[in-house]
């Protein structure tokens, strides 16, 4: 998928999207590669689908915190989903 940069007005950096997705950058990393695409929500929220894994993954909190990308409570269970795939 093409990717196309566009700067936030909120958080004031750019953001790859490719047909209205977040792809992994510079920043904004998640996945494993190139075709993973998602994106992150308010509070700590996250979504993306991996098509050379072939596996998604997505994480909803039940108490919102400051975070946009990378809150701590998702980043560690993405660290061990990820773990968990190279065992297979």
């Amino acid at each position: 998928m093409p990717r196309e940069g566009y700067t936030d007005i909120l958080l004031k950096v750019e953001l790859p999207f490719s047909l209205g997705f977040i792809k992994p950058s510079n920043g904004f990393e998640f996945g494993t590669n190139e075709r993973t695409y998602g994106g992150f929500g308010a509070g700590g929220s996250c979504g993306f689908a991996d098509p050379e894994a072939q596996v998604g993954f997505s994480y909803v909190m039940n108490k919102m915190d400051l975070y946009i990308v990378d809150d701590p409570r998702e980043k560690s269970l993405r660290e061990a989903f990820y773990r968990c795939l190279k065992r297979l």
